[in-house]
């Protein structure tokens, strides 16, 4: 009984290594090969590839002869167009189930961009930004092409990096197990079939089944069933069993209109036998284009479809459990002949560390504006809940004790650094430590729990995503359905997930094509990073300084400047620099009458902004300091606030500086380093201006 056990834990664990690196590949419809290509090494017996790509692998002799077949591509789109300003324009390539969501679920995200040559190219999807009162979607109503921002900043920018057209898009996926017996990934269930007949080819390598088994894992599922025609047409097999993507809750078997329903009855039957959970599913006539002949198959074949049980079908949220899919497994088993070794109920988990490595290397803080930012990317900071990000710059400022100058965190949370001997500061600089996302309001014994939206942002833009819950000791992969809720697979009481605790996206910062980067946070943490990069470039004039410059870190400016506000009552500094962003329409959902701050053309000086206006001759003097310096400096106008704005004295000016910032409060923000570093010499200069005697 023990060895039994063991054997069924171990193939549960294949199983879940098997899907998890099946997941994570890139395949839309018409790009399948990595999918194939992973198949193909993992088995062990003979096979042969089809002029489309499918992959086929034949066990046994005789009659019955049994065909199991199974998609392997995803929805995705096709690259159309190369933009002027280096944009790409693509089309979708599945339509059902997704219909008209479809944009909708790739919208402000991350994605991969496979080229014709075989590399891989990051992207993020354009989405509109609140500020520009844009919130009530991404897109015109019934648009179906998305943009997708590669970073280049031309159309031979983009042709140069190797993008061209019918180059495939598919999101970017990083599965994640929630609790100890669900795994998450964008379209999951597309690669379930995979590789629940990937596990039934090394039972059948092992063990003689039943007459003749063909296992057929087939290309372009999307759209109308090419594969899958292909397979009928190639294969003369007595019975066919599909195995299909896009389920319901509870596994299920349907007939296939027109064809002998008794294989579904025999499945339905082993199913009882092996006490799994099995419906019965009213399936539509499946899809074969608009210029098949009739029905793709004979009529005294006996032909079912499988659907796998799935969470959220059809979206990037999808979760399958592993226990189920396991029994399933040992369903199929019994189906080809194989004798039935029971159930498995429990499942070792796997720790996922062939995780890809997409982001390059990581620079240390010291070494690169880009290091420091990936850092301070990689925290979480929901308004209220900065500790993280808070923690992360402490750890990469410069060693106060030995470098002289004075930090300290104050009453509202904010991180204070003093630079010089003067008594009190003539200027501050100010960035927000905090972000956009979600707070846990209430938690289930089911493994849910519902969220409030924290700071404001477009809840389209969340729902259907992964997030990450930030507890009491380490994130816990979630994906969040309906803007609020919330899945994690575990029982309250059992994880670190509690009311109170921050919901993100996943956090991490993504290199595009030359010097753009897209995250989540980049607003503020790229004006955090300004100024870390700053204060070590001012530590050496700062310890004989007369005068003195803070630098301040601040908390809650997503929900109201509360952080601000309260140093502002404290300090009365001549002028305040607000490093944030500068919310630019620079994107192609966007009119560039307002706002329009190209990126890449240097930092910007807000003149004006919902909070207030920047005096004439504040942006002269700013101007002229940064032409004679050699920096590149432009004049905008655009939505939004910035904390300097709660300075009320008499005695005090506010002067926002910005960097221009795509698709702002999204999870694919994105910049340029070359704004950031320029925006570090500016603030450099005027800090030293600041410092210097006679201020």
């Amino acid at each position: 009984m023990r060895l039994l056990c063991a054997a069924l834990v171990a193939a549960g664990s294949a199983f879940g290594t098997d899907l998890v690196a099946l997941a994570v590949l890139d395949g839309a419809s018409g790009d399948e090969g990595r999918v194939i290509e992973s198949i193909r090494r993992a088995l062990e017996t003979p096979h042969r590839t089809g002029a489309n790509g499918s992959l086929i692998a034949e066990f046994g002799d005789g009659q019955p002869h049994t065909l199991l077949v199974t998609g392997v591509d995803e929805p995705g789109y096709a690259v159309t167009a190369l933009h002027d300003e280096g944009y790409l324009r693509a089309r979708p390539l599945a339509e059902q189930p997704f219909g008209s969501s479809l944009p909708d679920h790739f919208a402000g995200q991350h994605v991969r961009v496979s080229t014709r040559a075989g590399n891989v190219i990051s992207g993020v999807v354009a989405a509109r930004s609140v500020h520009f009162g844009s919130a009530a979607g991404f897109r015109s109503a019934g648009e179906r092409e998305i943009w997708v921002d590669i970073g280049a900043r031309s159309r031979s920018e983009a042709a140069s990096a190797g993008v061209g057209i019918l180059d495939r898009v598919t999101l970017d996926k990083e599965p994640a197990w929630l609790g100890d017996d669900w795994l998450a990934a964008p379209w999951i269930s597309n690669r379930v079939g995979a590789a629940l007949l990937l596990s039934l080819a090394r039972r059948l390598g092992r063990e003689a089944g039943s007459g003749t088994v063909t296992l057929a894992w087939v290309t372009q599922q999307y759209p109308h069933n090419a594969g899958f025609s292909r397979a009928l047409a190639s294969v003369d097999a007595d019975r066919v069993l599909l195995i299909a993507p896009n389920g319901s809750s509870r596994t299920a078997v349907g007939t296939i209109p027109g064809t002998d329903s008794s294989l579904v009855r025999e499945l339905e039957e082993l199913a009882v036998q092996a006490g799994a959970g099995l419906g019965r599913a009213g399936l539509r006539p499946l899809d074969f284009g608009p210029f098949a002949k009739g029905r793709p198959w004979g009529s005294d074949r006996k032909m079912a479809v499988l659907l796998p049980s799935v969470r959220n079908r059809a979206t990037p949220a999808e979760v399958v459990r592993m226990s189920e899919m396991v029994r399933l497994s040992e369903l199929l088993a019994t189906f080809a002949g194989l004798q039935d070794r029971g159930t498995q109920p429990k499942r070792r988990r796997q720790s996922i560390a062939w995780r890809k490595k997409a982001d390059g290397r990581t620079s240390s803080a010291e070494d690169t504006l880009e290091g420091l930012v990936r850092v301070l990317v990689g925290a979480s900071g929901v308004s209220g809940d900065e500790g993280r990000v808070r923690e992360s710059l402490q750890a990469v400022l410069p060693p106060a004790t030995a470098l002289g100058y004075n930090v300290w965190v104050d009453s509202m949370g904010n991180l204070v650094v003093r630079l010089g001997g003067g008594p009190s500061p003539s200027a501050a600089f100010l960035a927000h430590m905090d972000e956009i996302g979600y707070s846990i309001r209430s938690v289930s014994v089911d493994g849910s729990a519902s969220a409030v939206s924290i700071g404001g942002g477009m809840p389209s833009l969340f729902s259907w995503r992964s997030v990450s819950i930030h507890g009491r000791t380490r994130p816990s992969p979630a994906v969040m359905t309906r803007a609020g809720s919330v899945f994690y697979g575990g029982a309250a009481g059992g994880t670190d997930v509690a009311p109170g605790d921050s919901v993100t996206v996943p956090k991490r910062l993504r290199r595009l094509v030359g010097s753009r980067v897209a995250a989540r946070s980049l607003d503020d943490r790229l004006g955090c990073a300004v100024l870390v990069r700053a204060i070590w470039r001012l530590l050496r004039r700062a310890r004989t300084a007369p005068g003195a410059v803070d630098f301040v870190f601040t908390v809650e400016e997503e929900t109201g400047l509360n952080g601000a506000r309260g140093y502002a009552e404290r300090e009365r500094p001549s002028r305040v620099y607000p490093i944030d962003t500068f919310v630019t329409s620079d994107s192609p959902l966007e009119s560039r009458g307002f706002a329009n701050a190209p990126l890449g053309a240097g930092p910007v000086l807000r003149a004006i902004d919902e909070s207030g206006m920047t005096p004439a001759s504040e942006i002269a003097r700013v101007s002229q300091l940064a032409r004679r310096a050699r920096i590149p400096l432009q004049i905008g106008i655009t939505a939004g606030g910035n904390d300097g704005s709660v300075f009320r004295s008499w005695s005090t000016v506010n002067i926002p500086i910005g960097f221009p910032l795509r698709y702002a409060h999204t999870a694919v923000e994105t910049a340029d380093l070359r704004d950031a570093e320029a925006a570090v010499d500016l603030v450099e200069l005027l800090a030293a201006e600041e410092l210097r005697p006679g201020r």
